[in-house]
């Protein structure tokens, strides 16, 4: 059996199922793996344990960029197929699979939308590659009109989410960890500070009565946390945790927090490509997400509620708590039909199959 390579310049492969998934799933089918990624003082090494996965540092500089390319040339036995994402990793990935004739698969991860040089460069190479991984139906939509892709270009959708099922753990990990009381809701956003709306959220939850729920950001860095101070109802987790650490973490929670940025077409397109939100439901728990149409099921499915701002969110909880057994029900049952890698993911293990015994 061949081996597959992903080719992925983020340092932050295992934060997001979309990568860490897909690379453990390939290895218990007994794929040898090889992970090029790049390694930084400020992020967390990957935690894998399988022995048929291997990490192979990359650089994005010029020199580290020869080496990779140097490496996926003489790489023989060739691999059945490449995954990587847009743009550097799939322009270099691109560059060596001309020339050994190795099939490349897109993982959708980020849509990029400036038209530049890159841009074009992304489209042509995209075209050239042998399918696709998008995170959603809408996702996928709109990248085969974005670039332009042929009616017959293959597409898998696999949501941004883990195997199942929707399981809540007994955890009382902020509760221990922030002397927050039992009996008090705890909305929690996981993930990178970078969002828009997340700045204007960790303001007004500071001046939260007690009546109200306590909020728990679990930063992604250790850096972004460093410098946040909690205080009244606001929480800032300081330590960055591993997957399975991070399941049991949120299990904490009651709902969980999915806001973005109604400005970007990356964030309006969002929907089950959210880590954080499919990472909240794969804990059965509730979520509070931005009023954007890519979320619109989250109400029609009676998984939690939108909100236009966030001086809408503490309503949406209380609203929430109401009827929490009932939404925590509905949860379970939508990522068991549409969100649990176990069934999302066959088409694309089919697909490498196939290239690797052609």
């Amino acid at each position: 059996m061949p081996d597959v390579a992903f080719v992925i310049e983020h340092p932050y492969i295992d934060a997001l199922a979309c990568f860490r998934e897909p690379i453990k799933a390939l290895a218990a089918l007994g794929y040898g793996v090889d992970v090029y990624l790049r390694f930084t003082t400020w992020h967390p090494v990957p935690t894998f344990t399988s022995r048929n996965i291997r990490f192979i540092p990359i650089d994005v500089t010029h020199s580290g960029t020869a080496t990779l390319v140097t490496q996926l040339l003489s790489r023989f036995p060739r691999y059945a197929v490449i995954f990587t994402v847009p743009q550097w990793s799939l322009h270099w990935t691109s560059i060596a699979s001309r020339i050994t004739r190795t099939p490349v698969a897109y993982i959708s991860d980020e849509i990029r939308t400036h038209e530049t040089r890159q841009k074009a460069r992304e489209r042509r190479e995209h075209r050239r590659c042998a399918f696709t991984v998008a995170l959603s139906e809408e996702r996928a939509d709109y990248i085969r009109q974005l670039n332009r892709l042929p009616a017959d270009h293959p597409i898998y959708i696999v949501p941004n989410a883990s195997p199942g099922p929707s399981i809540r753990v007994a955890s009382h990990y902020y509760q221990d960890l922030f002397g927050i009381a039992p009996e008090r809701l705890v909305l929690l956003h996981a993930g990178s500070m970078g969002w828009s709306p997340v700045a204007g959220l960790a303001r007004a939850a500071a001046d939260w009565g007690p009546d109200q729920p306590a909020l728990v950001f679990q930063g992604r860095l250790p850096t972004e946390m460093a410098s946040l101070e909690s205080r009244g109802s606001v929480w800032f987790a300081q330590t960055s945790l591993p997957a399975d650490l991070l399941n049991y973490a949120t299990s904490s929670a009651h709902i969980g927090l999915a806001l973005y940025d109604d400005q970007k077409a990356n964030d309006r397109l969002m929907g089950v490509a959210s880590g954080k939100l499919c990472l909240y439901m794969r804990n059965a728990l509730p979520v509070i997400t931005t009023r954007l149409d890519c979320f619109e099921w989250v109400e029609r499915e009676r998984c939690g509620l939108r909100v236009a701002s966030v001086d809408e969110i503490p309503d949406a909880a209380r609203a929430i708590e109401r009827d929490y057994d009932a939404y925590v029900c509905n949860v379970r049952r939508y990522y068991a039909d549409h969100l649990d890698f176990t069934r999302t993911f066959p088409p694309v293990a089919a697909a490498v199959d196939r290239l690797a015994n052609r």
